[in-house]
């Protein structure tokens, strides 16, 4: 028996940090994806090679940890270890990451979410009980691994699929509903060239909510209501409304790391924000910021283009993205 999974990566499109205290976040599944694989191995020890972040080879026998921490959070709720027998894997997530780090696509989540995906599959044909990869389940050992930190909408995406609407209910429980991005409006990733510490950021966030409540009160609100509406948007297929909200949260963004203290919106980001606004696109800072990953939007294509091969004569990656519809597939490619 042989099993392979797949997990998409992810973009925020709005909600971010005001997701934290029970606003709405849209999040989007990308055609971007971690991969999983997992068969028998031809000795008696199990092997695991994981492909990027690091490129490692580990060897270790039935029941022992690999050492890789999401791997063996994710195997350690299996009872039995010892009972399986001796598995070959790979946990692949090339395609959330280029040349100078992770792109900010959600690269751990995905991982999370494929690794769950196919151990759940290989443990299971193996008679061994093992927990099902569930949304809250995920997000719990996912802010295990962030000490933590994080809302969990970039499981949820991975998990679910297509376009979502993401909310913490008493800032805790994940609820997540289905949506449709506004028809004709076609989006563009923009990486920065610098990747980005999302569990320093929110850390950050905390401290400062923390020790001024009454601003953080008020920006809370102010993106909570931009968020709401470019939602609500997105609902009724008001593209003029939803690119507006876009524009708005990343403004507000831009505001919030000012407040703080913190470059959620870089340099880089304000000169590709700039470029878009020359081309009459909508452009934010995509989760944390700090650098990562930016995302435009145009009700025109020929734009949106003009702007991708404006941005890229300043040196700034374009990310052509496309909605992922299915989230975390597991098949039996057993011959």
């Amino acid at each position: 028996m042989r099993f392979v999974a797949r997990a998409p990566g992810k973009l925020v499109v709005l909600g971010e940090y005001a997701v934290l205290d029970g606003a709405p976040a849209l999040v989007i599944a990308v055609d971007r994806y971690c991969r999983a694989s997992i068969g028998p191995s031809e000795d008696s020890a199990c092997h695991l090679e994981t492909r990027a972040p690091l490129s490692r080879r580990v060897r270790r026998t039935p029941g022992e940890p690999s050492g890789v921490a999401l791997v063996d959070l994710v195997c350690s709720e299996t009872h039995g270890l010892q009972r399986l027998k001796p598995w070959r894997a790979v946990l692949d997530s090339t395609e959330l990451f280029g040349a100078r780090g992770k792109l900010g696509l959600g690269s751990s989540a995905a991982a999370l979410s494929a690794w769950a995906g196919v151990w759940a599959a290989w443990a299971g044909a193996g008679g061994l009980r093992t927990p099902k990869p569930a949304v809250e389940r995920l997000i719990r050992l996912h802010r295990a691994l962030q000490d933590g930190a994080g809302s969990g909408l970039d499981v949820a995406a991975s998990l679910t699929g297509g376009a979502i609407e993401y909310r913490l209910e008493d800032t805790a429980v994940p609820r997540v509903a289905t949506v449709r991005l506004p028809k004709r409006v076609p989006l563009k990733g923009v990486f920065t060239g610098s990747a980005a510490s999302t569990p320093g950021l929110v850390a950050h966030y905390r401290q400062w909510a923390a020790a001024r409540p009454e601003a953080a009160q008020r920006q809370r609100q102010i993106m909570a209501s931009v968020a709401e509406a470019g939602c609500a948007a997105a609902r009724n297929d008001d593209a003029d409304a939803f690119l507006a909200a876009v524009t708005d949260y990343g403004r507000h963004l831009d505001s919030l790391g000012k407040a703080m203290g913190a470059d959620i919106v870089t340099a880089e980001h304000r000169a590709i924000g700039a470029a878009a606004d020359d081309h009459g696109i909508s452009y934010k800072v995509s989760g944390a910021g700090g650098g990562d990953l930016g995302v435009a939007f145009a009700r025109d294509p020929d734009a949106l283009e003009t702007f991708a091969s404006a941005v890229r004569t300043k040196g700034y990656r374009i990310i052509d993205l496309d909605l992922d519809r299915h989230g975390l597939t597991v098949e039996d490619t057993t011959e």
